[in-house]
Order: structure tokens, then sequence, then C-alpha cells
């Protein structure tokens, strides 16, 4: 018993999970995203950020979930892309939250832009709105986009018939700094 416990607690090395990112095989490639969200490691982080691009919409949105679990301040390029050219709006929304969970001050602009491209009162958008708030509440944010942000988030509190479009929008112009 004492012996499979060790081996269940041992787990896989951070190049065997990069290993398996980098399969040919889709299912390893999903499985390895999914479970790198426990390996804060250099080389686990590059062998994800070059699936946030993979055919597969799953191992896109474990890559994107494990890269924002495990703090990847460097994907933000990465996930700014799948913001702006993601096919799927699940991968988009999943990109828009690992952005804000990230605080990538450089991901303001394109956040802006993917939240202005929904109706006001399209809750497809909250995850964007959140990030604006979550980006916003960092100290450092550029005065420029920083007033961007602020009228992005006045204007869709100002003109959203939606009830939690507006109260997540609230929300977000109460963290701002």
């Amino acid at each position: 018993m004492i012996a499979l416990l060790a081996l269940v607690a041992c787990g896989p090395s951070a190049d065997e999970i990069a290993t398996a990112i980098a399969s040919e095989n889709p299912v390893m490639r999903e499985d390895g995203a999914k479970i790198a969200q426990n390996y804060a490691d250099e080389v686990v982080e590059k062998a994800l950020v070059s699936v946030t691009a993979d055919p597969d919409e799953k191992t896109r949105l474990n890559a994107i979930e494990s890269l924002a679990e495990i703090e990847a301040t460097t994907a933000t390029d990465a996930l700014v892309d799948r913001l702006n050219n993601d096919e799927s709006p699940r991968v988009r929304r999943a990109a828009a939250d690992a952005l804000g969970r990230l605080q990538a001050k450089d991901a303001a602009p394109a956040l802006i832009l993917y939240v202005q491209g929904f109706q006001p009162s399209d809750r497809e958008m909250l995850a964007g709105v959140w990030a604006l708030g979550s980006i916003g509440s960092e100290v450092g944010l550029d005065a420029e986009v920083r007033k961007a942000v602020l009228s992005t988030l006045v204007t869709l509190r100002e003109s959203s018939n939606d009830r939690f479009v507006r109260w997540q929008a609230t929300s977000a112009l109460r963290t701002l700094k």
C-alpha cells in the first residue's frame, strides 16, 4: 500500500509533461496540457505556449487554463493571439479570463477590442470585462490605456440593458486605481 501511494505521489516529471504536450497524439497533448497546471516549470510553460494554437479546441482550452494556473506571465502574447484570432468563442473567453488572472497590463488594448466586439447586453463579454477590471487594478497601467479602459467600462455600464453586464462593468470600475 505504501509503495502504491509513493508511486502515485511521485507523478510524471516536467520533461515528461512537456513531451506529452508535444506529442503527435492529440489525446496525449490534451491530457498533458491539463496536467501541466501542476508544473510551474519553464519547459512546461514553453510547451503549453506552443499548443495554444493546437487544432484541438480542448487542448487549447487546457493549455490556456494551465498557463493561468502556473502564472505564466511570458504567455501574454500567445494568449492575446488566441483572444484576437481563435475561431472558438470558448477559447477566446478562456484567453480573456487568463489574461485577467495574469494581470497582463499589455493585454488591455486587446481586451478593450474584445469587449467592444459584442453587443452591449451580450453576456459572452463578461470574462473580458472582468479581465479589464483585474488588469486595471494594477498600479503602473499606462495613463492612456487606463483612460481607454475607464471609458470602455463606463460606456458599457451606461449602454447595457443586461444587469449582469452592468454589474460586472461596475465591479471592474471599482477596481481601477
